[in-house]
């Protein structure tokens, strides 16, 4: 049943001209539509009625994201499971014994699969002037570094039923290759700019977005993610500046 809002935001955006309008169309269609799901949620888990819901993006026909009352984000996947959310909710209570920065706190549907959090601490990255990002961009890096460190600390093996994780809610995999004498670690998969936020003077708050959250093959993989992502330019980081393989998660530098 809450797949039909996905199929007509699908049909209807055909008679729309242009790419980036018809996702806009798709995503606003959504909204419409799932917004009495997103009132009764917002009611039942926080007692607020709603009075703002406002479309952020939809970048897939599966999935797409907007904010309530200016504070709570809303996830609504089309073809993932309401038990993959959960399991995706469980791996975040894990994360959080590891990240000492701020995650989200998910909450799930109890009908659909769709989680809301509320905003984290901190603002974006690209609010600050690019030359001031560049002139501390060492700082960042250090900052991902140790994220990174504390998220391969968590033992895999341990997590409950982790091959459910090898292949995310996304279904998304590494695009690393297993490496030689490497133990398999716990990746964000998607860290770049836009989901870090900062203080002024950029400390790292939060991580957001760890809908990809998933079993590595390779050490390596989040920052090569943060280096190929970084679009703050001129580029500063390579992919060789923190060599994490081989070394379970002691970096070389």
């Amino acid at each position: 049943m809450y797949k039909i809002p996905f199929v007509v935001g699908n049909i209807l955006s055909w008679f729309v001209y242009g790419s980036e309008r018809r996702k806009r169309f798709r995503g606003k269609v959504n909204v419409l539509l799932f917004r009495p799901y997103i009132a009764r949620f917002i009611k039942r888990t926080y007692g607020e009625r709603m009075k703002t819901l406002r479309f952020v993006r939809q970048r897939t026909l599966n999935r797409f994201i907007a904010v309530a009352n200016g504070k709570y984000y809303v996830k609504i996947f089309r073809n993932v499971t309401r038990q993959q959310i959960c399991d995706f909710c469980e791996l975040m209570d894990i994360v959080k014994t590891a990240v000492k920065v701020e995650t989200p706190v998910c909450i799930v549907d109890r009908k659909i699969p769709m989680y809301v959090c509320e905003k984290n601490s901190g603002v974006s990255l690209y609010s600050f002037d690019t030359e001031y990002v560049l002139k501390n961009a060492d700082k960042i890096g250090a900052q991902i570094r140790d994220i990174i460190i504390q998220l391969q600390s968590i033992d895999v093996d341990a997590i409950p039923n982790n091959e459910r994780f090898i292949t995310n809610i996304q279904n998304h995999r590494s695009a690393e290759l297993p490496c030689q004498n490497c133990k398999r670690v716990l990746a964000h998969f998607d860290l770049n700019p836009s989901n870090l936020l900062v203080d002024n003077d950029l400390n790292i708050l939060s991580v957001i977005d760890w809908d990809t959250v998933s079993i590595a093959n390779n050490p390596n993989t989040d920052w090569r993610v943060f280096v190929k992502q970084w679009d703050i330019k001129p580029k500063p980081f390579t992919d060789t500046d923190y060599d994490f393989i081989g070394t379970g998660g002691d970096i070389k530098k």
